[in-house]
């Protein structure tokens, strides 16, 4: 059975841009970084913006949309994104065409993938994670998630692979430069999900159908890959599951770097 294509492009704090490809459709999450960045990021895997389908946005902060102005000067690229954030967007760069606006929980249906966008509970205008139908299989993409939400938990339920958020280290964060508010938006009901709270997720939906996590919009000033991976690794393994293994039933788990393509198998 074919499978979809999944790169994780940029992931970070500084920016963020997840390849999809299955079937007809090749498909941008999000374009937190330059139009030149990417399209250098997509030749890397075979591929560029001219090939590319549709772009859907997940909410409007900088570090999402910052290559959208250059992308829709050069590209008749159709562009979904929140209904709320659009007008944002449109403020921002003027777009050649409008976009298209996202409406909860109503799933977007191209050639050959679907996506269904759930709410998260994120300090944006609009802030929305992706359930995705590719043929048989589903995936979940949710960061920039400040807690688990019902939404979010219902949309993550049954996804085989799974692209979730790993933004900070609780107690980097609490004695890291950030000013105080900034630290209390982060670690708010509204602000970016935890190493910790990641972690205790990933077992719950191992046991509803995940077979490969891909923690996803680390912070580079309060986070390090090696703490996010192992306190996932460790949260699966006392759960009673195997981890990148060479057994057919082992989980898969990887970690987004800042920089370099991250693919999620």
């Amino acid at each position: 059975m074919e499978k979809a294509k999944i790169c994780i492009l940029f992931s970070s704090s500084k920016g963020n841009c997840t390849y999809i490809k299955y079937g007809d459709d090749e498909i941008l999450i999000d374009c937190g970084v330059s139009a030149r960045s990417i399209e250098n990021a997509l030749k890397s895997i075979g591929t560029g913006l001219k090939n590319i389908s549709a772009i859907f946005i997940t909410h409007e902060h900088n570090d999402h949309i910052c290559g959208l102005g250059t992308i829709t000067k050069y590209y008749n690229i159709p562009i979904y994104a929140p209904e709320a954030s659009c007008n944002y967007i449109y403020e921002r760069m003027p777009s050649h065409k409008p976009l298209i606006a996202l409406c909860n929980g109503k799933a977007v249906e191209l050639k050959s993938l679907a996506l269904c966008p759930i709410a998260t509970p994120h300090d944006a205008r609009g802030s929305v994670g992706f359930r995705i139908r590719a043929g048989e299989e589903k995936i979940g993409y949710f960061t920039d998630i400040g807690h688990l939400s019902e939404g979010v938990l219902r949309g993550l339920s049954g996804c085989e692979r799974v692209i979730i958020e790993s933004n900070h280290d609780i107690e980097m964060l609490k004695s890291g430069p950030y000013p105080y508010p900034l630290k209390q938006r982060i670690l708010g009901e509204r602000g970016h999900l935890s190493n910790e709270l990641c972690a205790r997720l990933l077992p719950h939906l191992a046991n509803h159908g995940a077979r490969s996590f891909a923690l996803a919009h680390l912070s580079e000033e309060n986070n390090r890959t090696e703490i996010a991976y192992n306190e996932s690794l460790a949260s699966l393994c006392e759960s009673g599951f195997e981890v990148n293994t060479e057994s057919k039933e082992s989980l898969k788990l990887v970690v987004a770097s800042v920089c370099g393509v991250c693919e999620v198998k």
